[in-house]
């Protein structure tokens, strides 16, 4: 799945670039009070696009790190959680077989008077 939505971003990328590409002849005069620019249309809309799609592989790659360690805390307290259960009935098996061992002995002695 992962390389399917790759690929299909890589597509409409490139899609994207040759369609901006294409369209070369617009030019665009940008004024500032420190420089004067002439940009062709096509490369600014380019430039644009790719600096979403950076920005966009940037917070994901954030969001999925800190989701993947939550992810880690969750699991690492459900294995906590079954562990301590374990212990629970591991130390009632063991009290249970105590007082088995105990009223045997009890019952042995109550029959030897």
């Amino acid at each position: 799945m992962r390389a399917i939505s790759l690929l299909i971003s890589l597509i409409l990328t490139l899609a994207i670039a040759a369609f901006v590409l294409l369209n070369v002849s617009n030019v665009i005069t940008m004024e500032n009070a420190f420089i004067q620019l002439k940009v062709n249309v096509g490369f600014l809309i380019l430039f644009i696009a790719l600096s979403g799609g950076i920005i966009t592989i940037c917070l994901g790659v954030a969001f999925g790190i800190s989701s993947k360690s939550k992810t880690k805390e969750l699991k690492k307290k459900v294995e906590d959680q079954k562990l301590k259960g374990e212990i629970e009935s591991d130390r009632v098996k063991q009290l249970e077989a105590k007082i088995k061992t105990l009223e045997e002995a009890l019952d042995m002695a109550t029959k030897l008077n």
